[in-house]
């Protein structure tokens, strides 16, 4: 017990010591070890561990466990820590680990360099394209930690959390997927597989590569191309990105990019911003705006914002997924909007309906 008290009052003590110092701005801490309690303080690590598939495959569960067990900021050494990597291996970590709470490439010294390019031309290129669309994802991630904040539904989720009673995804073949945030399913498999055996459970999903639209309790064999990670979006599900940019620091454009997935059931998702760094969100200096789909009324609706944040956003492209591809127009308002088919990059280039929105602070009600 004592040596557990160790490890959490470390992290608390870093936390504190680092608070006074930084004037203002959000510590962050990094540890491997800690107890119940050290969510407060601090991210963890799943240790140090060994580039193969087995232990690719062993941190997904071991993230997915401390998720429930109330840490949501959880990561392992993306590739191994104590040896090295193959070129597969590093790109399909790289590519399942873009959608875990915690990212982070890291080598013990006199390995192989454990930066993109260190692997080759090919490896880079797929690593790049994971890379950036975690950048783009930032908006959802951020408010899927929000929700970690607030309800203590973890960021990166086992299946039993939303399906309990499903006693699929308790079998081993199926072990190694995850929920990352309320909307992707993530089918993590080994780097010399090009097909993964992935079941999903009840309702309509889509594949996140292509749009294809998949019936639940299903299950069947997923192309798994070294550069095409086997993803599928819930029915319902609001997934806000940004344009790419380069580092945190960096600004993206005043665009937030909304993919809104058709379902038939209703579905809320809570987006929330804030400055990112300090803490004047405790003090009302946030935005916060709950969005739900309503198939039964034929509505998407984005409720009037909470807080005295100023979003960065001002303006929404609606991006539609799996609604009805006849549809020229819908209704924002009230008043009549016609929808523009656009090419929109997802994890490749599509042509998908948008509808442009002014981000404007009280209730949005699109019909269609």
């Amino acid at each position: 017990m004592a040596h557990n008290i160790y490890g959490l009052q470390m992290a608390r003590a870093t936390y504190d010591g680092a608070k006074k110092l930084l004037n203002g701005r959000r510590p962050f801490v990094l540890t491997r070890a800690g107890y119940s309690g050290l969510q407060r303080y601090t991210a963890i690590w799943t240790g140090d561990n060994v580039g193969s598939d087995d232990h690719m495959l062993l941190a997904v569960r071991m993230v997915s466990a401390l998720g429930v067990s109330g840490v949501a900021f959880a990561g392992a050494d993306v590739s191994g820590f104590v040896t090295d990597a193959t070129p597969e291996l590093y790109a399909r970590w790289m590519s399942m680990a873009a959608f875990s709470p915690f990212y982070r490439s890291h080598k013990a010294y006199g390995l192989r360099d454990s930066e993109p390019w260190s692997y080759g031309e090919d490896i880079e290129q797929i690593v790049r394209k994971y890379v950036q669309l975690r950048y783009r994802m930032l908006p959802y991630l951020y408010s899927s930690f929000y929700t970690a904040t607030q309800t203590g539904m973890p960021v990166q989720r086992t299946l039993a959390i939303d399906y309990p009673m499903d006693e699929k995804i308790y079998y081993g073949e199926f072990e190694n997927e995850f929920m990352s945030g309320p909307a992707l399913l993530v089918a993590a498999c080994r780097s010399t597989a090009r097909a993964a055996n992935v079941y999903l459970p009840k309702g309509n999903w889509y594949d996140f590569n292509t749009d294809k639209k998949y019936a639940g309790n299903t299950q069947f064999y997923s192309d798994a191309a070294l550069d095409k990670l086997p993803v599928f979006v819930k029915e319902g599900s609001f997934i806000p990105m940004q344009s790419l940019i380069q580092t945190t620091v960096q600004k993206p454009t005043d665009t937030l990019v909304l993919h809104v997935y058709y379902s038939s059931i209703d579905n809320q998702f809570a987006y929330y911003e804030d400055a990112g760094d300090r803490y004047d969100y405790q003090s009302g200096g946030y935005y916060k705006r709950m969005m739900s789909i309503r198939p039964g009324s034929k509505q998407i609706i984005l409720d009037k914002t909470e807080g005295s944040y100023a979003s960065h956003f001002r303006h929404i492209k609606m991006v539609l997924h799996g609604f009805d591809p006849l549809m020229n127009e819908v209704t924002v308002n009230g008043s009549s909007t016609k929808i523009a088919m656009q090419n929109i990059e997802l994890m490749q280039q599509m042509k998908l309906p948008v509808v442009h929105l002014q981000n404007r602070n009280e209730q949005i009600t699109i019909g269609w």
